[in-house]
């Protein structure tokens, strides 16, 4: 009997034991647990940083939403506005990745605030057919709450030509403007002093921006990262056959085979627009103050530096400086696509037929991340 009350005793106590023992375990997995990152699930709605709206400016209502998974609002290229056109002396284009969001705050928080002027209208321009359902929405998301986006029919990576097609129908469909600057989404411009010399530049024929010489091979072409083109430019670039216009990889490459066919065009080669190497990774800027004495834009300015430029550029009219020969630049003005370093070489195809090339179908990385 005693035996027996002894055996039930270590039996409660075992039990006693384990019960607490696996009630620590299970405290301690739900204590480890909480605290580990939570991962956001595939249908759940992302939000945009609480970032203020100061700056912005609105967009276009000529869109046209194009049903897919999430209806997302692409640019509609069709739509003709005629007479009721926005009428603007510059239309700056700013082409933009989806994931590049801090690229187009620091615009916003900096130069895009003089984009308020009525002689200027300033909207980004990025890829609207998403594959990534956060990205997706985090770009509409941001398209709604600022109202200065517009997504164009295209998934991303190395598309640039028929981004740029797609840019400048739109534009000539929604604007009537006397110039259009299509401008990368990491260069600083000094905006005010662009605006304040515009009106003494010419207002036909001019392409203008940085001009890559290539003197080996006899070829040159401007970079497409800044390129600015009077309303006729562009007028003539739509106006090509449709059957036979040629689209490439490279907008820039693209925009020297279609000026080939302009006989007269005055090309600008402009020393105040900084390129190489990224301004960002050179120590020449580094505590630099009222670059906009010195420069009109500065490429490969990234978030952090374009902040930076922001707070003490000393932006405003400045001298304005002649059209030099473009001959003391560069002995020629041809362009030959053959001619290109292998790494960008490709053939120009068909535009209409949507082409594409062996190429990334994912984000540009660019200069940044190299």
């Amino acid at each position: 009997m005693i035996l027996q009350r002894r055996r039930s005793n270590s039996f409660l106590i075992f039990f006693l034991v384990l019960t607490t023992l696996c009630s620590i375990l299970f405290t301690i997995y739900i204590i480890y647990f909480s605290t580990l990152p939570k991962i956001p699930r595939r249908n759940s709605s992302p939000r945009l940083p609480n970032i203020s709206n100061k700056g912005c400016t609105s967009s276009s209502n000529s869109e046209a939403s194009i049903p897919n998974a999430n209806n997302v609002p692409i640019m509609n290229l069709r739509k003709r506005l005629g007479k009721n056109k926005k009428k603007v002396m510059l239309l700056i284009i700013v082409s933009t990745a989806p994931a590049r969001f801090e690229r187009r705050q620091a615009i916003r928080t900096t130069w895009w605030k003089h984009c308020t002027d009525d002689k200027v209208k300033c909207v980004f321009v990025t890829d609207g057919f998403i594959v990534d359902e956060i990205q997706r929405e985090l770009t509409i998301q941001e398209r709604n709450r600022y109202n200065d986006m517009e997504l164009q029919p295209l998934m991303g990576g190395r598309e640039f030509g028929l981004r740029f097609l797609n840019q400048i129908k739109w534009a000539h469909a929604n604007f009537d403007f006397q110039f259009l600057l299509r401008i990368d989404d990491d260069y600083f411009l000094c905006l005010k002093r662009l605006l304040s010399e515009l009106p003494m530049r010419p207002k036909k024929n001019l392409v203008w921006g940085f001009f890559h010489c290539a003197r080996a091979t006899q070829i040159t072409w401007i970079d497409e990262a800044f390129m600015i083109f009077t309303a006729d430019i562009i007028d003539r670039f739509l106006s090509q056959n449709e059957s036979v216009l040629l689209c490439h990889p490279h907008a820039d490459q693209q925009i020297a085979i279609w000026l080939a066919k302009i006989p007269r065009k005055l090309y600008f080669h402009d020393k105040r627009l900084y390129h190489d190497p990224p301004a960002s990774f050179s120590r020449k800027f580094d505590n630099i103050k009222n670059i906009c004495d010195s420069y009109i834009g500065v490429h490969g300015t990234y978030a952090d530096k374009m902040k930076n430029f922001g707070q003490n550029a000393n932006d405003g009219k400045k001298t304005v400086v002649d059209i030099p020969k473009f001959s003391r630049f560069c002995p020629t003005t041809r362009f030959n696509y053959r001619l290109m370093d292998v790494r960008f070489l490709f053939h120009p195809k068909l535009c209409k037929d949507n082409p594409t090339w062996n190429v990334e179908r994912t984000m540009f990385i660019g200069r940044e991340n190299n």
